[in-house]
């Protein structure tokens, strides 16, 4: 079968989670496209995922991972909404498709005539209607939920609005062989990750610990300063698995692979956008640490902590099992009718 998995770049935490189910199916003796808007050089693909780079729907749009933009959003969205048919056309002859989370992508699957799972864990519809400025967006999109069945990830919210809705009860990301940047002898190894929205003014931010050595990645730019190291040949995966501790924002695709590696994480607060608080919660109960005021402390306390034993998952496979159950009955239904 030939599946497509549709993405939004919203902080590619989207995607990197997505990369799993692709891979599964890939595994599986499928082929898949990944559409998406994230850079190809960061998705990092096998040779049978073929990528095809295009802006699905855009979440929130903001100035870096901590501060959202409300007002650009909303130019943002109309224009998305106004590309849904020539996304349509791109999407006929797939047999099925997995839609994370992007409420374009599932109306461009309906009008297309592929068969198409819902996967996140939220949907815009609820993350819209908590800005006032975008409220009036979220009936739309529910309506475009309705036709589709969903998979839910956690933590979060939950899905709304759509045909159905089954639970997914461990982290949905890539399991990976972890890659150490050598230190200096006694440094501990902090990698920096704050998805493609990046962190403005980063080497203000990350202050210079006796006994840290910092990891940054693409798309942050280049640090030159002897306590930092620029790494942009290593899967992101490869790099948190490999890493003492991640200095991060509460996002869902750092919360699972880290699980899933068993690595501490260190947080600042992420603004007002409403699905952090639930991924706070599981974060603190794994013994990860906000940072405050004060990031070389909470760095220092984070690293004398013990490491979080690392957690299994099936997510992949019942994702990648779902779709396909879908498209076949998709195509039962095409041939009956």
């Amino acid at each position: 079968m030939r599946i497509g998995v549709i993405c939004s770049a919203h902080g590619f935490g989207h995607v990197g989670r997505q990369l799993a189910t692709a891979e599964e199916l890939v595994r599986c003796g499928h082929e898949v496209v990944l559409i998406t808007a994230a850079p190809a050089g960061l998705i990092r693909a096998g040779a049978r995922v073929e990528v095809v780079t295009r802006s699905v729907d855009v979440g929130i749009a903001q100035s870096d991972s901590v501060t959202e933009d409300t007002e650009a959003t909303r130019a943002l969205w109309l224009a998305a909404v106004g590309r849904i048919d020539e996304l349509a056309e791109d999407l006929r002859g797939l047999d099925g498709a997995v839609v994370d989370i992007a409420p374009t992508g599932l109306e461009a699957c309906r009008r297309a005539g592929v068969p198409a799972l819902a996967v996140g864990n939220f949907d815009w519809a609820w993350v819209y209607e908590r800005y006032t400025a975008l409220a009036e967006f979220a009936p739309q999109m529910r309506e475009w939920h309705a036709a589709h069945p969903a998979m839910a990830l956690s933590p979060g919210p939950g899905l709304t609005g759509f045909r159905s809705v089954t639970d997914v009860r461990t982290p949905l990301a890539r399991r990976a062989s972890p890659v150490r940047i050598d230190p200096p002898s006694g440094f501990s190894v902090v990698l920096v990750a704050f998805g493609g929205l990046g962190l403005a003014n980063l080497a203000d931010r990350l202050p210079q610990i006796p006994g840290v050595l910092w990891l940054v990645t693409p798309p942050q730019g280049r640090i030159v300063r002897a306590d930092i190291h620029y790494v942009d040949d290593v899967p992101f995966p490869a790099l948190l698995a490999g890493a003492d501790l991640v200095l991060t924002k509460p996002g869902y695709g750092v919360l699972a692979e880290a699980q899933v590696a068993g690595v501490k994480l260190c947080w600042i607060a992420r603004g007002v956008f409403p699905e952090a608080g639930y991924l706070e919660t599981v974060m603190l109960a794994r013994g990860d640490l906000p940072v405050g005021a004060d990031v070389s402390a909470a760095v220092q306390r984070a690293l004398a902590l013990p490491d979080p034993p690392a957690v299994a998952t099936t997510a992949a496979t019942e994702v990648a099992a779902a779709v396909l159950s879908h498209a076949i009955s998709g195509a039962r239904r095409r041939r009956s009718g």
